[in-house]
């Protein structure tokens, strides 16, 4: 039987053979084409031993973004990854190629399995999320072409359960590895290119934001930290429905919110959310703080607006003192 990356590698050949010159039988794929090597990192090599020649790999998500946007790399790196076989013992044999890196693994909706490792002062993090293909591959009623429209589908379907359309994007990781990068699809199922281009943060859907409420800080913090606009009925959905991040994990919160203290203009992204009714959700006391007004000769600005033109001035602070 023809093995999956086998059949992964004939799709990609065919999607780049002129429409004319294709056999019968097409896909409506909604895909693009880019080089891999934009997405390369020089880990790749050592994570392209532990793979195996069994699995498949699709870079997704963040590291995606932000390599079509160069953004510069930082001293904090994340990849994620999409992985056909169990992603657990992927990253077991990956630290041992390393010979260094945390890890662990924890389950979402699927599960995912995670490496942490030092360079220096730079930290790396790899995720790895289990897709799995093989009731497709198995499947002695599909021919090739079945298989080939069943696997996208299922590629696709794991995009549109993601966040942002943004970060809803794929690569094969296989056409990112050094010298022998070469050009890709783009797996682009909602137009995570466009709004790219356009600055604009649009979730793939509302109904995976309502399923997992803190991507509602997240849109927002990507927003700050890409100088985005926010689509503005994912603002209007946000302002109806912010009552729904009262119950989401206090420590992913957390994080969410030390994040956007982290980047500059942190005060704009706050006010944005006391806007939207979502803080307060959060920091209850903050609606007592919307009835204070003016408290004395030395207060300028209502109680509220004092406490973020307090974020603001610490910010201008710190910018001046690390000139």
């Amino acid at each position: 039987m023809l093995g999956i990356e086998k059949l992964l590698e004939k799709l990609i050949q065919r999607q780049k053979t002129p429409k004319s010159e294709r056999e019968e039988f097409d896909l409506d794929i909604k895909t693009k084409y880019v080089h891999g090597l934009l997405f390369y990192n020089t880990y790749f090599d050592h994570l392209s031993k532990a793979l195996g020649k069994n699995t498949v790999c699709l870079i997704v998500g963040g590291w995606i973004r932000d390599r079509l946007l160069n953004r510069p790399v930082k001293k904090s790196v994340d990849v994620d990854f999409i992985v056909t076989t169990d992603p657990f013992n992927i990253v077991k044999k990956f630290r041992e190629i390393l010979g260094r890196g945390d890890i662990f693994s924890f389950e979402k909706e699927k599960d995912v399995a995670t490496i942490i490792f030092y360079e220096g002062e730079t930290r790396y993090r790899f995720d790895f999320s289990y897709l799995d293909l093989s009731d497709i591959m198995e499947n002695p009623q599909l021919d090739f072409y079945d298989k080939e429209k069943a696997i996208i589908d299922r590629i696709e379907q794991d995009l549109l359960q993601r966040d942002f359309t943004i970060n809803a994007m794929a690569v094969v990781f296989d056409d990112a590895l050094g010298m022998g990068a070469s050009q890709t699809v783009l797996f682009d199922p909602s137009n995570g290119l466009e709004d790219l281009q356009s600055g604009l943060i649009r979730p793939v859907s509302l109904k995976n934001i309502q399923k997992d409420p803190v991507r509602i800080l997240r849109g927002y913090r990507i927003a700050q930290q890409l100088d985005f606009d926010i689509d503005k009925e994912f603002q209007k959905w946000v302002k109806e429905n912010s009552h729904l991040i009262k119950n989401s994990p206090k420590e992913r919160l957390r994080d969410e919110i030390l994040k956007i203290f982290e980047n500059e203009n942190s005060f704009q992204t706050i006010e944005k959310l006391i806007k939207a009714g979502v803080f307060q959700n959060i920091v209850p006391e903050i609606e007592d703080m919307t009835q204070i007004g003016k408290t004395g000769n030395y207060h300028k600005f209502p109680l509220l607006q004092h406490s973020v033109k307090t974020v603001y001035y610490m910010e201008e602070f710190l910018k001046k003192k690390s000139l």
